[in-house]
This record gives C-alpha cells, structure tokens and sequence, in this order.
C-alpha cells in the first residue's frame, strides 16, 4: 500500500485510521524514515509535525528528547494518536485537530524543525503550497519526507525556488517496502470496503499479503544565518 495514492477527505482518514494503524504496526515502510530523521535531529529540539497521522515520528522524536506539536485533522488518527501517547506516558506532544491551511503560528513560536511526512499533497496548494507556507514560518530547518514514484510528479529544485531564506542541505533517496500483512481475508475483503477497490493479495504462511514497495525521497533545509 503506498500512501500517496490515496486520496479523500478528512472523513476517510477517519474510517481509514484503524487500518493505517494495522499497515504501520505490522510492516516495516516508516523504519528508513524514522531512521533519517533521527540521524537529523537533536534532544531538546522543538518539532512541528504537519499531518502526523497516529503519531509514526511524533512519538519518536519526542523520546528522544524533542518537544513535539503535531497537526492531525483526522479525528480518527488523533483518538489512536492519543491512545498511544496515554499508553506510554508522553507527555511532550501535543496534537492540533486542524487542517495545514488553517495553522497559524503563536505569539513567540519558534520550531527548530518543520516536518512534513507524505502529507502535503492531500493539503490546498498541494506540496509546492504547502511548502511555502512551511517556509515561511523560519524554522531552522525544514523537512520534506515524500513517495516519488506515484501519481504524483515532484520538481524539488521548483520547491526550492520557492524560498530564499534556506540553504538546501541534502536529498535521500532509498525504496521501501510498503506491503500490508493481513491476519485473515475477512481483513482483506473489509479494507475493500473502506477503498471501494480491490486489494491484490496473495498468501504467505497462511496469510493474506498485499506486496507493494515505493521510493522515498527526504530532502533537508536549513535556514541561512542572519534570517
């Protein structure tokens, strides 16, 4: 399953969130991701987090040391989103119900690190507008962790036309896999029903496996001293 190609509103997130949660626990998509945004960031940062989902980075940034605001409009992402951070007692993430086009930045706000994972391209503008507005908050640096081989085409030296306020740092590029392991075809055949397609499985060990795998793109910004 690779997560670019879906598409709908905040009310199909919310009746897709179980079933994000059951790819994302029992694959293995976010560990490269996870893995490069570790070797990025430092304890103490403060992370904005754009469409966090069930909280895939959010929670790993904040063990180690980060403070984290994550935006999620999905009711149904959020309610899992929390349940996880009750569950292993964290307390230094909070999540805002609302959309990217609707964030405003505080009195005194200031993030070392705006982070956006495979969701700008479900926002208005797309991922070039999104972006923007990304920008233009000042982060000191500014993440964008993206699938580039979909539906959707990607210019990043066109992205990073868009500012100049921030030197581009650095583009990792790596393939993932992104099937989906399914506990019995009862699985399988609700999922059909959330998609309003047909999900290709084939059967592994006695179970039902969706085999996919996409390419990974995480591009890093840093803000220019002096601005």
């Amino acid at each position: 399953m690779n997560l670019t190609t879906l598409r709908g509103s905040v009310a199909f997130w919310d009746q897709f969130a179980p079933w994000y949660e059951k790819w994302l626990s029992r694959g293995t998509y976010h560990r490269g991701i996870i893995r490069a945004v570790s070797e990025m960031i430092e304890p103490g940062w403060c992370v904005l987090d754009i469409g966090a989902g069930t909280g895939v980075l959010s929670i790993p940034m904040a063990s180690i040391g980060c403070s984290v605001s994550a935006i999620e409009p999905s009711k149904g992402m959020g309610e899992l989103f929390s349940a996880k951070l009750s569950s292993l007692d964290v307390d230094t993430v909070e999540i805002a119900a609302i959309r990217w086009e609707d964030f405003q930045m505080g009195e005194g706000g200031h993030y070392d690190l705006i982070l956006a994972c495979n969701s700008l391209h479900l926002t208005q503008g797309g991922i070039a507008g999104g972006m923007k507005k990304a920008f233009s908050l000042g982060g000191a640096y500014v993440s964008l962790i993206t699938e580039i081989n979909q539906d959707i085409f990607i210019d990043f030296r066109s992205i990073d036309s868009l500012q100049d306020r921030y030197n581009f740092l650095s583009i990792r590029k790596y393939r993932a896999d992104s099937s989906f392991f399914f506990e019995g075809m009862h699985e399988v055949e609700s999922l059909q029903e959330v998609l309003n397609s047909e999900v290709q499985v084939s059967i592994e060990e006695g179970r039902p496996v969706e085999r996919d795998s996409t390419d990974i793109a995480v591009v890093w910004w840093e803000r220019k001293n002096g601005l």
